[in-house]
C-alpha cells in the first residue's frame, strides 16, 4: 500500500492548484449546507408549532387564515360539539381568532412593514398552553394594549411600554411572549373585540381553533367537523395544519438540489483536471513505484485518496463555511403569511455536506486513477 504521507506532500508541494481544487468544493457544499440550513429550519418552526390536542377550523375551500372567513354562526354551532374540551369557566374550549396582515409605513420614505397580527379572547391562552408571558403582563380587554413574539420583539427592535402602529391607532406593548419555537413568535397578538373593531370585522373570525380531550381524540373531532353536513367548514389537527405550510419548502429543497448537482459537475472537472495534470507530472514517479513493487490497484488507490483528500478538504472548509449561518433569523413567505425561522445546521446537515464533497470527489478522481494505473513503467522511464 502506498503511504498516505507520499500523497500529503505531492498536494503540499502542489499547494496553490490544490487549494483551487478545494475552493471549488468549498463554493458547492457552503451552497448546499446553506440551502439545507434554510429549510431545516423552516420546518423546524412549522414542525413545532402544531399541539396535538388542537383543531384549526377554516372556512370551507381555504388552507390560509388570511384568506378564511368563518361567521358567527358557524362559531356557534362548533362550539355544541361533544370532545370539546372545557376550559376553568366551564365552556368549551373554542378560540375565535382573527388573523390579519397589516401593512404599516416604518418611515416618511414610503417604505412599509407587514405586520402579522392575531386577536383573541382569554381562553385562547387555554387553547394555546405552550404560550407563556416572558416580559411584562397579558394584553387588557377593552384596551388598545397588544402583546408580542419573542422573534418579533428582536427584529423590531420594541420594548415593553413602545407603541405599535396597526391601523389607524397607536397600541401599547404590554407583554412579550415565547411560543417554544412555534411561529406565533413572529406574531402580535391584542383582544379580539378590539382588532375586529378598528378594521370593522365583528362577527367574523380567520379561524377556530378547538382543544380537544386528549390527542388521540383530536383527529376524530376534526374529521366529525369537516364531515358535518350543517357546518360549511375544514378542519384538521393543528399539527398537519401547519405541516401542511412546511410543504411549501419542497420546491425550494429541490431546486437547491438541482443547482447543488451543477456546481458538483464543475468541482468535479475541476478536480479530474488536476489530477490528471498531476499524473502528466509524476509518470517517473509512478513507474518508479511499480518497479519497487507496487502494484496496478495500489496506484489506482493512492491517487484516488489524493483526489479524496481535496474533497475532504473543501468539503470541511464548506461545512465551516456554512455553519456560520447557524441561527441566523430571517423572514420566509407561506402564502400569504411571513415566518421568522432560525437558520438550523445540524449534524445532519454537515455530515451530508461532507459526504456529498467525499462523492464529488470519487467520480471526479477515479478516471485520472485508473489512468495513473495504466501507466508503463518502462516507457515512462525511457
Amino acid at each position: 500500500m502506498v503511504p498516505v504521507s507520499y500523497n500529503y506532500r505531492n498536494l503540499l508541494v502542489r499547494w496553490k492548484t490544490t487549494l483551487m481544487t478545494a475552493g471549488g468544493f468549498t463554493l458547492v457544499v457552503a451552497a448546499l449546507s446553506v440551502m439545507l440550513a434554510f429549510v431545516e429550519g423552516i420546518r423546524a418552526v412549522c414542525n413545532n408549532s402544531g399541539e396535538p390536542e388542537n383543531v384549526v377550523v377554516l372556512a370551507k375551500g381555504n388552507t390560509d387564515e388570511v384568506l378564511s372567513r368563518v361567521d358567527d354562526q358557524t362559531a356557534r354551532e362548533i362550539e355544541h360539539i361533544s370532545g370539546i374540551k372545557r376550559g376553568t369557566d366551564g365552556r368549551p374550549l373554542v378560540s375565535r381568532e382573527l388573523f390579519l396582515v397589516v401593512t404599516q409605513p416604518t418611515s416618511e420614505l414610503g417604505i412599509y412593514e407587514m405586520l402579522q397580527v392575531r386577536g383573541l379572547r382569554p381562553e385562547g391562552f387555554e387553547v394555546h398552553t405552550r404560550v407563556s408571558i416572558v416580559e411584562g403582563r397579558r394584553f387588557s380587554s377593552g384596551r388598545d394594549e397588544i402583546i408580542v413574539g419573542r422573534l418579533f420583539k428582536e427584529q423590531a427592535g420594541i420594548e415593553l411600554g413602545g407603541q405599535v402602529g396597526i391601523g389607524r391607532k397607536k397600541w401599547t406593548v404590554v407583554g412579550v411572549f415565547d411560543a417554544e419555537g412555534a411561529v406565533f413568535e413572529s406574531e402580535i397578538w391584542c383582544g379580539l373585540q378590539e382588532l375586529s373593531q378598528q378594521f370593522r370585522r365583528k362577527g367574523s373570525y380567520s379561524s377556530l381553533v378547538i382543544r380537544a380531550q386528549d390527542p388521540l381524540d383530536a383527529p376524530n373531532l376534526a374529521q366529525k367537523i369537516a364531515s358535518s353536513h350543517r357546518i360549511s367548514a375544514e378542519a384538521r389537527t393543528e399539527t398537519e395544519h401547519f405541516a401542511k405550510q412546511a410543504e411549501d419548502t419542497d420546491s425550494i429543497h429541490t431546486a437547491g438540489i438541482v443547482i447543488a448537482i451543477f456546481m458538483a459537475i464543475g468541482a468535479v472537472f475541476g478536480i479530474t483536471n488536476t489530477m490528471f495534470a498531476a499524473i502528466s507530472q509524476r509518470t517517473k514517479d509512478i513507474a518508479v513505484m511499480r518497479l519497487l513493487g507496487f502494484r496496478r490497484g495500489e496506484i489506482m488507490v493512492s491517487f484516488l485518496v489524493e483526489a479524496l483528500l481535496i474533497s475532504f478538504v473543501g468539503g470541511l472548509l464548506g461545512t465551516l463555511v456554512g455553519y456560520g449561518v447557524n441561527g441566523l433569523t430571517l423572514e420566509f413567505s407561506t402564502g400569504a403569511k411571513a415566518i421568522a425561522f432560525a437558520f438550523v445546521v445540524d449534524g445532519k446537515t454537515v455530515a451530508l455536506g461532507v459526504a456529498f464533497s467525499l462523492a464529488m470527489g470519487v467520480v471526479g478522481g477515479l478516471l485520472p486513477a485508473w489512468s495513473a494505473m495504466r501507466v508503463d513503467p518502462l516507457e515512462s522511464l525511457r
